[in-house]
């Protein structure tokens, strides 16, 4: 970057971290209903398991850690906290908001890079830092902030936890000039900084990979029909070169849970996916013919993108606001993006009105802008001292349920619902049945439980509700009743529990139930006609959930206890008779492995989708269970590897050819 451009990113940088100041501040802020908490919570639990996080046992009964979330934001407040010896909490907000601090700043280098004035890029980046859009265009967003003058972008990272979308949005345009300056160098050298822009974003937010593709799309569109071929081969490169760079942090399997997950996850879209594709691919063909006649005009190539960019985005969130059409996944979401593009055509316009006023007004110009700026800088400021108040962790019933059960349950599992399962394990390592992130979740019947304890009011389907908990392994159901500080106590009926679980403690209008299990254990010796039966699209009677149940609680039954000896590793140690299995209350995947006295023994999935070993001992019997990741693990390390080693030897080769021509 020219050193002319450095006061300009310098002063956006430091505008935006004044609005921003009091995240470097603040621990836990006053917003329980914000998701941060469960980005917190996989942070904490890296920073404190560095070197055995493959499997991460607090969330879904067990998952791979790479179905947790894509992890790049997280790896870095997880190194922030423990380089800094700070909380995750803390190091979780530094981190935010330092990426908060320098999205403006990126929007200015992007527009700079395609050809903007600096004023131009300037003015594109101050509306950005200092205006929202999305609330003159949408009256939802305009109630939630309480009028047009505050801080969309800055109410989602701290009001809604949004701090890999936001991070996300930080790198988008460093991935577009990125993508600009290979398109005009045309080298390896130029593609490898594209490639790994764009592996970033993959590895920080769903929702901003999305937004990245429509950005890549618009920016093709807008180039000179001379170099559009050449755009699109560029694209296509630095995209797979991406890949391979993400491959190990995004593998294709968790490609496969996350596509698998969709329909549950964004029914809206899913549900007319053929229809509404076809909508995005005729949005998408009226892009690029809005393209090639922009590229006829003399209006210079960032203002020709930013004009698609906004259009197109602003239809995705306009359509899936007023008609409920979702052309993309969770369109809603892509409100930010809108607003880049909006600021980059307001800075755009405003300097083509400013360079049309006479050279000596222009101080005055300046001089009468400086008011507004100030009063938007003085709102940011204040939405910010608002959003960002601390809190009292001994008000929260999220908090102080967590000390309990991490001082009295002893790494047991737990039934949380609301905002208790966003912040459990931002405070403990107590697992969940449930968790977060549905997008990683690979157990089917996991939806069908949370339904059934948080809307299923009849007696029957609550007393119903006993079986399926102790067949997955839940020791204590956490309720929130009416005075509960839960955000949004999603349990109907709380009263409902009264008698039929024992009551373990009571606080905050919380109350936390046992769930009699007989032996609170992870492992069981049951016989194979005990187990649920696997069967095509994971159905099962209540029956056969009952008796597998009643077989866990048998006490006639060898005792089997369950030790984890790592994260991704237990042992379990039990008396076993031929033809014996051990159940496992835990996910199975595809890399669960078992031996017994170093002979490898069988491992499955039962119909619930938990493990099930056949031990083929008898007597005494100690089994080693391991999760050696999923099959293509080695094959995505390998693919990283490789395209990490092109990474440096295309950078190392440039290096070695200009110092020769030096």
């Amino acid at each position: 970057m020219a050193r002319s451009h450095i006061p300009a990113v310098f002063l956006l940088t430091a505008l935006n971290l004044a609005v921003c100041w009091r995240l470097f501040q603040v621990e836990y802020m006053d917003e329980f209903g914000s998701i941060e908490g469960s980005f917190i919570a996989i942070a904490r639990y890296v920073s404190r398991h560095w070197g055995d996080f493959s499997w991460f046992p607090l969330w879904h009964c067990g998952m791979p850690f790479q179905d947790t979330y894509v992890p790049v934001l997280h790896m870095m407040v997880a190194i922030a906290a423990s380089l800094g010896k700070i909380s995750a909490a803390r190091a979780y907000h530094g981190v935010t908001g330092v990426t908060y601090a320098l999205g403006p700043a990126t929007v200015y280098w992007m527009a700079v890079r395609m050809g903007a004035h600096r004023g131009a890029a300037f003015l594109s980046a101050l509306f950005y830092s200092l205006f929202s859009p999305s609330a003159l265009l949408m009256p939802d967003v305009a109630q939630d902030l309480g009028g047009f003058w505050s801080a969309r972008r800055l109410q989602v990272l701290t009001v809604y936890g949004e701090g890999p979308h936001i991070t996300a949005m930080t790198i988008l345009p460093v991935a577009i000039l990125a993508l600009e300056n290979a398109l005009a160098r045309r080298t390896g050298r130029a593609l490898a900084p594209a490639a790994l822009a764009i592996a970033l974003v993959l590895l920080t937010n769903v929702p901003g990979t999305g937004a990245l593709g429509l950005a890549v799309f618009c920016w093709i569109s807008v180039q000179p029909a001379g170099r559009r071929a050449a755009a699109w081969v560029v694209a296509a490169s630095a995209a797979v070169f991406a890949y391979g760079l993400a491959c190990y942090g995004v593998p294709p399997s968790a490609l496969a849970t996350i596509g698998a997950n969709m329909g549950s996850m964004h029914p809206d879209y899913a549900g007319s996916l053929k229809y509404e594709s076809l909508l995005l691919l005729l949005a998408l063909a009226a892009v690029a013919a809005g393209g090639h006649l922009l590229a006829r005009t003399r209006l210079p190539l960032w203002l020709r993108f930013a004009i698609l960019y906004f259009g197109l985005i602003t239809a995705v969130v306009l359509a899936a606001d007023f008609r409920k059409l979702e052309l993309v996944p969770q369109p809603l979401r892509m409100q930010l993006e809108m607003e880049m593009g909006a600021c980059l055509l307001l800075g755009g316009a405003a300097w083509a009105i400013y360079g049309r006023i006479p050279r000596w007004i222009r101080p005055v110009v300046w001089a009468a802008c400086l008011a507004p700026i100030a009063v938007q800088f003085s709102n940011y400021r204040t939405e910010a001292q608002i959003d960002t108040q601390p809190v009292d962790l001994a008000s929260r019933s999220e908090y102080s349920t967590a000390q309990w059960l991490d001082a009295n349950l002893h790494g047991q599992r737990v039934y949380a619902a609301g905002s208790f399962s966003f912040w459990l394990n931002a405070f403990s390592e107590t697992p969940q049945m449930m968790g977060c992130c549905l997008q990683g979740q690979s157990l089917p019947v996991l939806d069908w439980v949370h339904y059934l304890v948080n809307h299923m009011t009849d007696p029957k389907d609550t007393e119903a509700t006993k079986a399926w908990l102790q067949a997955l392994g839940v020791d204590a159901l956490v309720v929130s009743g009416p005075s509960s500080t839960d955000k949004y106590q999603d349990i109907l009926q709380p009263s409902r529990f009264e008698g039929l679980y024992p009551v373990l403690h009571r606080e905050h209008g919380d109350t936390i139930y046992a769930v009699p299990r007989g032996r609170p254990s992870l492992a069981h010796v049951v016989r194979t006609e005990d187990l649920v039966p696997r069967r095509p699209g994971g159905r099962m009677d209540y029956s056969e959930v009952v008796k597998f149940a009643q077989a866990l609680g048998d006490s006639s039954r060898p005792f089997a206890s369950f030790e984890w000896l790592r994260g991704d590793t237990a042992r379990i140690r039990t008396n076993a008779r031929p033809g014996d299995l051990v159940s496992v209350q835990v996910a199975w995947f595809r890399g669960w492995k078992a031996w017994v006295r170093e002979r490898q023994v069988p491992v499955s999935a039962d119909g619930l989708g938990l493990i099930a070993i056949q031990p083929e001992c008898e007597g005494d019997c100690e089994i080693l269970l391991h999760f050696a990741g999923r099959p293509d693990g080695p094959f995505a390390a390998v693919v990283s590897v490789a395209s990490f080693a092109l990474m440096v030897a295309l950078f190392c080769r440039s290096a070695i050819i200009m110092n020769r021509m030096q």
